[in-house]
């Protein structure tokens, strides 16, 4: 066989060699490949188990803190339940109540709880006397020092040495625990203060702490003012940080290192906590900070762990190459799935997004205020279409202009100085109703305005949103109703003018007429006949009767427009004074019925209304005896007086008449007045508030009104 038959015969077989061994290579290539592919879905797999095993855990140990601190916010509570219940919790009572509560047993962690006083520098004094009255001679208020208030520890239990180092300490003092007394106050929320020595520390043993401090008011607050005033103390929780962290972790969390920080800063200063000598770091095998709101303030938590959180059969699972094959997949597809769950959320949150957007343009446009939104720098960012109309300018021309442009140029420089000051701690402002506010137009016109001003907090900074309204009209009307008012005073000046002249120069001829008629009645005397001297009589009471008239339209005038002194008045004396005064004719009697009050009100207008109903009825009485009762009931807000008589009564034809002036039911010649007594009655009672009714049916007349308690607005005539 020659050499090239032999070629021929074996190279074949070479080439199928080498393709099978190629293919095993290629194989061997891809099964080490898929080996390793294997092992690496499985060791990220592991991890990833380990990972979501920490943040369990992680989870649980900010859980376990908030419930614990929470725990304590509700030992506050009861605290803060057993203080409000009395008016005077004794020492023994607090005693009493930390033992029954168990503290030690139900919420380890606590260095004492205690209840401390806000005091004022005025009342400092009596507060250290009356405790040292317990029989605490030493007590005094420490540290010394003038401060505007005092926030004193009173009251703290377990009552043991350490804890007497704070007896009468002044929580004020210090910087971060009065930072949180105020927060607590201001509002009336549980409250953490910042990383605190203790004064019950000692230098050999001491730690970092904090204190837990929830309010107490005097009655119920609503606001931030009302909770400022009314705050009269503290229920209050001491805590050494270490002794509260390992009561909470134990060995329960003794694969995680733990470091707790005061703030979101991570530095020396704000440690309080650390559960290992080595701080937690991002080259542990897990590592994870997060900043939780815990009583008002943000704490940093950093967590760490040195173990994989694997367990041993988990570790030996490599072998199961197919099964890694299909968690790998699984794996894939999860993944898969939690991208487009993703991408569906983040879709989802774009168009929300959109729609704010343009829903808050809409309100924007839809104001019916002009709207400007300036940045810090006062250069305007946005506005609405109001703001076109009411300054004349289009939308091109205010935006990226500086708000200046709308105020005149005397008021710009003020203007800038009043923004720079307000930007250092912006706060919402209602609209100013200051008068020297205007606004300068396109065309150079100025409006009168007011403003109302609210920072809003974006990404890229602090923006203000200025609220204008246009209110030259409304400034008009007001000078315009001020100029009225004036009118009318000088119109009442003018008329009280009028009525007392008037009144006094028609009395001066009246008596002038008067002491004519006596002249007559004197001379002609002896040479006088009947009728005569009736003709004499009649001038006199005529002229009488015209001086009751003038006086009663004086008095009528000035009803409701003069003020007066309210006095402490005994009603029943004054009614029996009112009918003295009257002189009633032989056979009247005076009968009184009620609680009769003591109480501050204007006395004349009393008298004055009293005397004109109690004159009333015995004037008009037909009989030569008769009963005037007078009864007095009290209403929520008022007394209701009433006059009943037991006269000839009035018929409900007249009844409506009677209040009105000049009516009388009887002749001028029969009955003597000037036909305003009861006018008189009626508009004093209601100038005060009251109102006055009659009732009559037969015989007898009822005459009722209300006379307030308090006079808000006292005004005679």
């Amino acid at each position: 066989m020659d050499k090239d038959e032999f070629s021929k015969l074996h190279s074949p077989s070479n080439n199928i060699y080498f393709s099978v061994l190629s293919s095993s290579w290629l194989m061997i290539i891809a099964a080490l490949l898929f080996m390793g592919i294997s092992w690496y879905v499985l060791e990220q797999y592991l991890r990833d188990r380990g990972e979501e095993r920490f943040e369990n855990s992680v989870q649980e140990l900010t859980e376990a803190v908030n419930r614990r601190m929470l725990a304590y916010e509700q030992v506050l509570r009861g605290g803060v339940g057993l203080l409000l219940s009395s008016n005077d919790v004794t020492r023994k009572e607090w005693q009493t109540y930390v033992v029954n509560a168990h503290l030690s047993e139900y919420y380890p962690g606590f260095q004492g709880f205690g209840y401390a006083q806000l005091l004022k520098p005025d009342t400092l004094d009596n507060h250290v006397q009356h405790v040292q009255a317990e029989g605490f001679k030493d007590y005094k208020v420490y540290p010394e020092g003038v401060r505007d208030q005092y926030c004193v520890i009173l009251y703290l239990e377990p009552f043991d040495w350490r804890n007497q180092r704070a007896f009468g300490y002044d929580m004020c003092s210090e910087a971060n625990r009065r930072k949180a007394i105020d927060h607590a106050i201001s509002t009336g929320q549980p409250t953490i203060s910042g990383k605190v020595a203790l004064v019950q520390d000692t230098p050999e043993d001491a730690q970092a702490g904090f204190l837990m401090y929830l309010p107490i008011y005097q009655g119920t607050v609503a606001t931030e003012v009302e909770r400022k005033q009314q705050a009269i103390g503290l229920v209050y929780a001491a805590f050494r940080m270490d002794d509260l962290m390992q009561g909470i972790m134990g060995d329960r969390f003794s694969g995680l290192k733990l470091a707790i920080y005061e703030n979101p800063q991570a530095n020396a200063d704000s440690l309080m906590f650390t559960s290992s000598k080595v701080l937690p770091n991002q080259k542990d095998v897990f590592y994870q900070s997060q900043t939780d709101l815990i009583g008002g303030r943000q704490w940093r938590l950093d967590i760490s762990s040195q173990s994989r959180f694997i367990s041993r059969s988990e570790e030996t699972q490599g072998i199961w190459l197919q099964f890694i094959g299909c968690a790998f997949i699984l794996a894939l597809f999860y993944s898969v799935l939690i991208m487009a769950r993703n991408r569906y959320k983040e879709s989802l949150l774009t168009s929300e997004l959109i729609a704010n957007e343009k829903r808050f343009r809409l309100v924007i446009e839809a104001s019916p205020s002009a709207l400007f939104m300036v940045d810090k720098a006062g250069i305007i960012t946005l506005v609405n279409t109001h703001a076109e109309r009411l300054f004349g300018y289009a939308r091109d021309e205010l935006l990226g202009r500086s708000i200046n442009m709308l105020l005149p140029d005397a008021l710009r420089d003020v203007h800038q100085q009043h923004m720079n000051h307000y930007l250092v701690q912006p706060i919402a402002k209602n609209m100013s109703m200051r008068d020297d506010l205007f606004g300068c137009c396109k065309d150079g016109s100025r409006l009168a305005i007011e403003v109302g001003l609210t920072p809003i907090h974006f990404s890229n900074g602090i923006f203000i949103l200025a609220t204008i309204n246009n209110v030259s009209e409304r400034k008009r009307i007001e000078v315009q109703r001020a100029e009225h008012m004036q009118e009318l005073e000088r119109i009442n000046q003018e008329l009280d003018r009028f009525a007392y002249i008037a009144s006094h120069d028609l009395k001066s001829p009246l008596r002038g007429i008067e002491q004519l008629t006596s002249w007559l009645t004197e001379d002609l005397s002896d040479n006088t006949n009947e009728n005569e001297q009736k003709y004499l009589w009649l001038i006199q009471s005529r002229i009488h009767r015209m001086v009751l008239l003038l006086d009663g339209l004086l008095m009528f005038s000035r009803i409701g427009r003069v003020d007066t002194e309210t006095t402490e008045v005994n009603s029943r004396q004054l009614v029996e004074d009112m009918f003295a005064l009257v002189a009633p004719p032989q056979g009247f009697e005076l009968v009184l019925k009620g609680e009769f009050p003591n109480f501050h009100t204007v006395r004349a207008l009393l008298e004055l209304v009293i005397r004109n109903l109690i004159s009333n009825a015995i004037k008009h009485h037909d009989l030569v005896t008769g009963v005037i009762t007078v009864l007095c009931e009290s209403t929520s807000k008022h007394y209701l007086f009433s006059v009943l008589d037991d006269g000839p009564g009035i018929s409900s034809a007249y009844q409506n008449k009677v209040f009105e002036m000049f009516q009388t039911l009887k002749p001028r010649d029969e009955v003597e007045g000037s036909g305003l007594g009861l006018s008189l009655v009626k508009k004093t009672v209601e100038s005060l508030g009251g109102n006055i009714q009659l009732k009559s049916q037969g015989r007898g007349c009822c005459f009722y009104f209300t006379w307030p308690k308090h006079i808000v607005k006292k005004e005679l005539l």
